[in-house]
């Protein structure tokens, strides 16, 4: 009951959607003849498990449509994709799409649902299936303990907070982005186009500023040379020492690791020798190196500089809790950290508050310990630093700060280097000049989290992500180089090759990926059949690449959907008419044309389908095309180039032994079939082969005169 013949996971452009989806084949076994009204309890018992699932239109197209949808009744195939769906969504990754449809197998259904993170889509079909076990044989479920396990699943595998926003600002300005390996490496953009990011670093972060950043002691050195306000401080090597400077400082200090960050063993505020020894102890444990320094009394805020612009700022607190009068401190620290936002590490907005030795120091400095129990409405601060790694919040005062600040700031990281720098600042007002205030800068990261910028506590959010692409990519650039998908029933190798050999005529490197394996120019990085999306997928992280031809075979998008998102040119070739409903491989036909047609719909609204105007099956594609047409054909009176001419549109067609363009009513002779390098029908392929390839070239904006010279010149 409820079997799971197969999963397919599509991570690309697929017969459903235009994304990624998980492809199940379901057999309901002993429930297929039996839908959801009529096993009693079944609504109920999903109801109370999943109440959520009343957010749910389906296609009554209302909320709690789906709930009404189970009240009439409706199968478990049906049933399993909205499950499913809705579990991904508790978990932390908000997905829609679903569709479920017969097989011609009685009670056996394909069904396609929509998924973020492969792992938890995953996980989310298991869970769904042992829940509806579970609602149909009344028995119980742990529904908590699953969301808990999903949750946990999600911040596991999901891009951290950071690189999230910044795959999200690149997917809404149409740039591809591909994760690398399962952290938090992002490749932006295609072939020559592409850039890297990994949270807010990317491929222009110097390594040199990464250190200089790394070394508190030797930023403020060189921020102080540059005019920049900085506190006075030095190293030490004991707490005794660290003490003595303190007096000679004037308490209070601060003392903190000279390498570190998420202000891990940074303790302030410490007038006394023996807070001085103590947080000496707590910032050795971060590394050998200790500096003393000097401490700024005022808010603690964090200032975003992308380039040579700030584009985010914001005050933060540090981690505290508010007393009730009945629950100790651990409790309402506990409390605290059932905030959803809240999880361990960086995979979310907030971060857990621990309660590790310096909150212990800190709270025994109130006089206070974990068990206390604070009066209603008092404020225990639990950490001096107001890092959100260690339990922080923040405001967002971007609006507020004064532009001497932002002078300042945008200084401190064009000394240090960084293209992209989180500059932490002490002030006792943000609207005024620090040199006024005595306020300072006391640190510049690299790689600086962007949680707090995307969903403060309190306060606008900011588009950062958008800032670190608009640093990456000039105005309307979309990271993509030219690619052509070539797909068909036989003939798909030969196209391909023509193509590449047409698109080396501009001098750049062109690379092709075919049934032969992965070329670039003329070398050959695989002898292996590349037909399929890790073929495609492979060739454009190329990092030279100036365009890319790629022969999609079907059984690759069936099984994993296309290996890029979108093409600017898809060339169809042909699939016959089959007599019988079936097609050669034992597929419908009908089911020949969706996976084929994949290709045609993956052509942006700029580009061009190139489509065989004698293959029926091929021709009715093109009212699936966002972009423009242009038709092949031997047969130059062919109704369907005759239609499409007559409409404006454009053709390369076979007239009295030569290659001819059309458009509209114009026609051009480019090159007598004879003249041809290779021989039409020879190694080439036939003549639909070479009328497809210049069509392609055409659609590409190749100059006819280098398409006819490499027509002449460059045999295969």
């Amino acid at each position: 009951m409820l079997h799971i013949r197969r999963l397919r996971v599509l991570r690309g452009p697929n017969i459903w959607a235009h994304f990624p989806v998980l492809e199940l084949l379901l057999d309901l076994g002993e429930v297929k003849d039996r839908s959801s009204e009529e096993i009693p309890g079944f609504n109920d018992r999903l109801k109370s498990w999943l109440p959520s699932l009343i957010e749910h239109e389906c296609s009554v197209g209302e909320r709690g449509g789906f709930f009404q949808r189970l009240e009439r009744g409706t199968y478990m195939a049906h049933i399993l994709e909205h499950v499913t769906l809705e579990l991904q969504t508790l978990a932390g990754t908000s997905v829609g799409y679903g569709r479920a449809r017969e097989t011609e197998q009685e009670g056996v259904y394909r069904v396609a649902i929509e998924y973020e993170e492969e792992a938890l889509g995953c996980a989310a079909v298991e869970t769904a299936r042992l829940l509806l076990l579970a609602a149909i044989h009344d028995r119980p479920f742990a529904m908590a303990d699953e969301l808990t396990r999903l949750r946990d699943l999600c911040h596991e595998v999901r891009l951290g907070p950071s690189t999230h926003a910044i795959a999200v600002a690149a997917k809404a300005r149409g740039i591809p982005v591909r994760r690398l390996g399962s952290e938090n490496l992002l490749q932006l953009g295609w072939g020559r186009c592409q850039r890297r990011a990994w949270t807010a670093e990317t491929d222009r972060t110097s390594a040199i500023a990464e250190s200089i950043a790394q070394d508190k002691d030797l930023t403020r050195l060189l921020l102080a040379a540059a005019g920049v306000p900085v506190p006075v401080g030095r190293p030490v090597t004991s707490a005794e020492e660290a003490w003595r400077f303190a007096q000679e400082l004037g308490v209070p200090v601060v003392v903190k690791p000279r390498y570190g960050n998420h202000g891990r063993g940074v303790t302030t505020q410490l007038s006394t020798p023996g807070q001085v020894e103590q947080a000496f102890a707590v910032a050795r444990k971060e590394g050998s190196e200790v500096l003393c320094e000097r401490f700024i009394t005022g808010s603690d805020y964090r200032l975003l500089v992308v380039g040579e612009r700030l584009v985010a700022a914001a005050r933060r607190e540090p981690a505290q809790v508010i007393g009730d009068g009945r629950s100790t401190i651990r409790q309402l620290v506990a409390e605290v950290n059932l905030d959803p936002r809240r999880s361990a590490g960086h995979a979310t907005v907030l971060s857990l508050i621990e309660l590790d030795e310096t909150v212990h120091a800190i709270l025994a400095d109130q006089g206070l310990t974990t068990e206390s129990v604070p009066t209603p409405g008092q404020r225990v601060l639990l950490r001096h630093n107001a890092n959100l790694s260690t339990g922080g919040t923040a405001t967002d005062v971007t609006d507020e700060v004064h532009p001497e600040v932002v002078a300042r700031v945008v200084d401190a990281a064009r000394v240090v280097g960084l293209d992209i720098a989180g500059v932490d600042v002490l002030a006792q007002d943000i609207g005024r000049p620090l040199e006024e205030q005595g306020g300072g800068i006391v640190e510049v990261n690299a790689g600086p989290g962007l949680r707090m910028h995307l969903e403060p506590s309190a306060g606008r959010p900011r588009p950062v992500g958008e800032a670190i692409l608009d640093l990456l990519f000039s105005p309307g650039a979309d990271g993509r180089i030219p690619v052509v998908a070539v797909t068909g029933v036989g003939g798909t190798t030969g196209v391909a090759r023509l193509i590449a050999r047409l698109l080396r005529a501009r001098g750049d490197l062109v690379g092709l990926a075919d049934a032969a394996g992965l070329h670039t120019g003329e070398r050959t990085l695989s002898p292996h059949d590349s037909t399929g999306p890790e073929g495609a997928r492979t060739l454009l992280l190329y990092p030279r690449l100036a365009a890319a031809v790629l022969e999609v075979a079907g059984e690759g998008i069936r099984s994993e959907g296309l290996g890029f998102d979108r093409c600017l040119v898809g060339v169809v070739t042909h699939l016959g008419v089959p007599a019988e409903p079936v097609a050669p491989g034992g597929e419908s036909v009908d089911e020949l044309v969706r996976v084929k047609r994949c290709v045609v719909e993956a052509v942006t609204p700029d580009g061009t389908a190139v489509l065989n105007a004698e293959d029926p099956l091929v021709a009715g594609m093109a009212e699936r095309c966002r972009g423009a047409v242009i038709w092949f054909s031997r047969d130059p009176g062919h109704p369907v180039v005759t239609a499409a001419l007559a409409q404006g549109g454009r053709a390369v067609l076979e007239r009295d032994d030569d290659i001819c363009l059309a458009s509209g009513e114009a026609r051009e002779s480019l090159l007598p079939l004879s003249r041809l390098a290779t021989p039409a029908d020879a190694s080439s392929g036939p003549v639909q082969h070479w009328l497809a390839a210049v069509a392609a070239a055409w659609a590409l904006g190749l100059p006819l005169d280098l398409i006819c010279t490499m027509l002449e010149t460059a045999p295969l």
